[in-house]
């Protein structure tokens, strides 16, 4: 019976390598004893913000994070490969240390590839994610604001199981993408353009270039985070000897992010380095800035704005509406001018505002970011509706009424009390002279 065990064990020992390396131990560090400084989630320019790691195992069960933290917000961790697809995801409530983002299951990896950790926050998250510069860590780097900055490391550990076999050789070499991607608007021109630059890739043989273009599908959440934005669509193929694509056709003031590819026979490489720019009319003044709320009410909203020092500028274009796509109503406001009240809005409405500048060649800056409040709720009252159906349901009880009163002669058809009519005959007069007293003291009939 013992034999019969110990055969069965190293059966399963040969067969199910991946058992014996079940209990979590840990796979990755960034190799930073102690973290030099830290970048908050709350910070929108810092996204999009993660760490690429190199796992060395081929299931991982848990990453540990370490945070400055001043309230204890709930963080979304997700792992994700360099084009972006999601592999697994998880949540942790964070407060200053080391935060364990456990995996509900294990999420499988490839020890030959690279793979991000990228964090999103709630609204009013306060959390800062620790890194080291420069780093200890040489098997991937961090990226922040969509730079890739080789010499940073953002403090992780990561945790597995299962050794990951050694890749064919038979398999196709990587395709190293385009280095340093760099976007930028085209200058002395009114708008709608942006240049990309970049360095070719170091794989040779390669066919060109693949570039994609993403950007924010609701203009009223531009500046929130990097989920706001879409995905990444493609714009355009070039081929090698080009190493920069000027795309056109764009929305002023717009924040548009870019990634390029190489691309090889039917394959791609993984994405470059995130570039973003916001194409502007250079001829045109500065777009304002700071525009914000000052106060509302059911029926009105007022915002204010930094005023633009820029010899060009004439005056001010304002936009609002009840959409950021279709918003409805301009005006154009005096360059002196630093707020604007809108009024005779609707109650308990949202409206969205976007400010821009223009010069007296009627040349427009591309237009600020937006911004939306809802108008206050309008004090309850009765309708006229309620008070005809009120006196409505009253004339039709007091009919009903009426109509049972007469039926059954109450109030206000009740008889009225008639005294009864007295008829004199002989007999009773007669009898009336015989009643007749005789007055005291008297004699006689009276």
């Amino acid at each position: 019976m013992l034999k019969k065990i110990i055969v069965i064990i190293l059966i399963s020992f040969f067969l199910y390598p991946n058992l014996v390396y079940s209990s979590d131990s840990q796979d990755q560090s960034d190799g930073c004893a102690a973290p030099t400084g830290g970048d908050s989630l709350f910070d929108v320019a810092k996204f999009p913000m993660y760490q690429v790691f190199a796992p060395m195992m081929n299931h991982l069960t848990k990453i540990r994070l370490l945070f400055s933290s001043v309230n204890t917000p709930t963080i979304t961790l997700t792992i994700k490969d360099m084009g972006g697809n999601s592999l697994g995801q998880t949540s942790a409530i964070v407060s200053s240390g080391w935060v364990d983002f456990t995996f509900a299951s294990a999420v499988s990896l490839t020890s030959s590839l690279s793979y991000q950790i990228q964090l999103t926050r709630e609204p009013t998250a306060n959390a800062t994610w620790n890194f080291c510069q420069p780093a200890g860590y040489g098997g991937g780097y961090a990226v922040t604001g969509g730079v890739i900055i080789p010499d940073k490391d953002y403090n992780f550990q990561t945790y597995g199981y299962g050794q990951q076999p050694a890749p064919s050789s038979q398999l196709p070499a990587a395709i190293e993408p385009p280095a340093n991607l760099k976007a930028e608007d085209v200058v002395d021109d009114t708008g709608g353009k942006i240049k990309l630059t970049w360095i070719k890739s170091s794989t040779s043989g390669i066919d060109g270039y693949r570039i994609y273009r993403r950007s924010n599908d609701d203009p009223s959440r531009l500046g929130e985070s990097a989920e706001a934005e879409t995905d990444f669509t493609k714009i355009a193929d070039v081929g090698t000897k080009f190493l920069d694509y000027e795309d056109t056709n764009l929305e002023n003031g717009m924040l548009y992010i870019y990634v390029v590819r190489a691309i090889k026979d039917t394959s791609e490489s993984v994405n470059s380095n995130e570039a973003r720019a916001r194409p502007e009319n250079n001829l045109a003044p500065a777009t304002p800035s700071n525009l914000h709320l000052v106060s509302k009410s059911k029926d009105f909203i007022e915002v204010a704005w930094d005023k633009v020092d820029d010899e060009k500028l004439d005056k001010y274009v304002i936009r609002w509406g009840e959409s950021p796509i279709d918003v409805l109503t301009e005006k154009e406001l005096s360059k002196d001018l630093t707020t604007f009240r809108a009024e005779n809005l609707k109650s308990n409405t949202r409206y969205y505002f976007r400010l821009a500048s223009r010069s007296k060649d009627q040349e427009t800056s591309g237009f600020s970011d937006f911004i939306s409040e809802m108008t206050d709720k309008g004090k309850q009252g009765i309708s006229w509706v309620w008070i005809l159906s009120i006196i409505v349901a009253i004339l039709a009880g007091f009919g009903i009424y009426l109509y049972f009163a007469y039926q059954k002669k109450i109030w206000p058809f009740k008889a009225k009390n008639q005294k009864p009519e007295i008829r004199m005959t002989n007999q009773t007069r007669n009898q009336n002279d015989d009643d007749i007293r005789e007055l005291p003291g008297k004699k006689g009939r009276w």
